[in-house]
C-alpha cells in the first residue's frame, strides 16, 4: 500500500452514465471508493454506515424490536436493490457465504465498475439483474427474507422509491417475518421531507425504526 493512497486520495478512473451521469472511483486511505456526482457510494464512511446498520439487527442492539435478535442468522436470501459497488453484497456473505442474493441495479455501467473493479459478478449465491427496481418487484414472485434497498442517484433516492406503490411493492416481498432495510437520504434543512416519507412508512408497516442516523442519510428497519 502506497503512502500517497493513504493520505491523498487518488482517481483511479471515471466513467460515464446515462443513468448516473458521472462516477468516480477513487483511491482514498488504501481503499475503493464510488463517487456519483460527489455523494460517496460505495466504500469509506458507506462501508461503515452498513456494517453498523447489520451489525445492530444481528445483535438487536434496537429498542422496539427484540424479536430481530438472530434474525440475521436467519437469512436465507435477500435482496439487495441497488448494487453499487457491492458493499451490501460483501457485508452479507461475511455473515453467512451461503445467503443467496439477488441485486438489482439499473445502471450497466456500475455494475460493470462492481464486476472490473470490486470483483462482484454472478455466482451460486449471487445473482445480478440490470432493472430498474420498480419494474423487477413488480414482476417478482419470490418472498425474501432481508431486503435492502440502496437506490441513490447522486444525494438523492429517487421520488418513486419512496412512493406508497414502492413501498407496498417491498411489503408483498417480504417473508411473513422478513425485514426490509431502507437508506433513505437526509438533510437537516428538509427534515420535512424526511418525516412525510417516514410517517407514509408507518402507513404500510407495523415496524419502522430508524437505526442509523448519518447527517446525509438514515437507515430505517421495516417490518
Amino acid at each position: 500500500m502506497k503512502f500517497s493512497s493513504i493520505f491523498f486520495p487518488k482517481i483511479i478512473t471515471d466513467f460515464k452514465s446515462d443513468i448516473n451521469k458521472n462516477i468516480q472511483v477513487v483511491q482514498k486511505r488504501g481503499r475503493k471508493v464510488i463517487y456519483v456526482d460527489g455523494a460517496e457510494q460505495t466504500g469509506g464512511t458507506i462501508t461503515g454506515m452498513w456494517q453498523k446498520a447489520l451489525s445492530n439487527v444481528k445483535s438487536s442492539r434496537l429498542s422496539g424490536i427484540p424479536q430481530a435478535a438472530g434474525q440475521m442468522s436467519n437469512v436465507q436470501n435477500a435482496l439487495v436493490l441497488g448494487l453499487g459497488g457491492g458493499d451490501i453484497i460483501r457485508l452479507l456473505h461475511r455473515v453467512d457465504s451461503q445467503i443467496k442474493v439477488t441485486a438489482v441495479d439499473i445502471d450497466p455501467v456500475m455494475i460493470k465498475i462492481a464486476r472490473d473493479l470490486f470483483g462482484i459478478r454472478n455466482s451460486s449465491n449471487l445473482k445480478i439483474h440490470n432493472h430498474d427496481a420498480l419494474y423487477y418487484l413488480l414482476l417478482n414472485r419470490e418472498k425474501f427474507s432481508l431486503i435492502v434497498v440502496d437506490l441513490f442517484i447522486g444525494y438523492k433516492n429517487p421520488q418513486k422509491f419512496r412512493s406508497p406503490r414502492f413501498l407496498n411493492l417491498l411489503q408483498k416481498s417480504r417473508q411473513k417475518n422478513g425485514l426490509i432495510l431502507f437508506n433513505s437520504h437526509y438533510h437537516s434543512d428538509f427534515n420535512n421531507e424526511f418525516e412525510e416519507f417516514h410517517n407514509l412508512c408507518t402507513q404500510i408497516f407495523s415496524t419502522v425504526e430508524i437505526i442509523i442516523n448519518y447527517p446525509y442519510s438514515k437507515i430505517l428497519l421495516l417490518k
